[in-house]
């Protein structure tokens, strides 16, 4: 008999790691360890957002942290380099709310909701949006799980 419970905390903290998200923890929760989608749905959304929230706290410090690790590696102090110009046309066209429901989709929600909270945007804000954003990839990963592996299961038949 398999351990669930080693399982949904192995889906917990997996989902906390950035850029492996719901893109790994979702299908293999469902094709691997074979669990209900709905149950791998919240499961990997609460770890997802757990780990959302220390970035939000902690996003200021992570950027200091790197801008210290980045000055000792080119062996010269400086002022802390400004925001990207990229990032704010980004901030500015889509706000806070497109960008961290879309950075979750496009690369990683922690690392979204990092920049944003560091850029001045509001932290519920962006916690809302970066969760339903997680929530929508969640969702369309799970459904895409189910059906291929219903598509899998009907090719080995054949």
């Amino acid at each position: 008999m398999e351990n669930v419970f080693l399982q949904c905390i192995f889906i917990f903290f997996v989902s906390m790691i950035p850029f492996l998200e719901v893109f790994l923890t979702v299908p293999t929760a469902i094709i691997v360890f074979n669990f209900p989608p709905f149950a791998v749905l919240i499961v990997a959304i609460l770890g997802n957002a757990m780990s959302v929230l220390l970035f939000m706290f902690f996003g200021a410090e992570i950027n200091k942290l790197f801008n210290t690790i980045y000055n000792k590696v080119r062996r010269r102090e400086k002022t802390p380099m400004g925001i990207n110009p990229r990032i704010k046309r980004t901030f500015d066209r889509f706000g806070a709310t497109g960008v961290c429901f879309l950075s979750s989709i496009l690369f990683s929600s922690q690392v979204g909701a990092g920049t944003m909270t560091t850029l001045g945007a509001s932290r519920s804000q962006v916690f809302i949006w970066t969760i339903l954003g997680v929530s929508t990839l969640a969702v369309v990963m799970a459904t895409l799980s189910v059906m291929a592996e219903g598509f899998v299961s009907s090719l080995m038949d054949l």
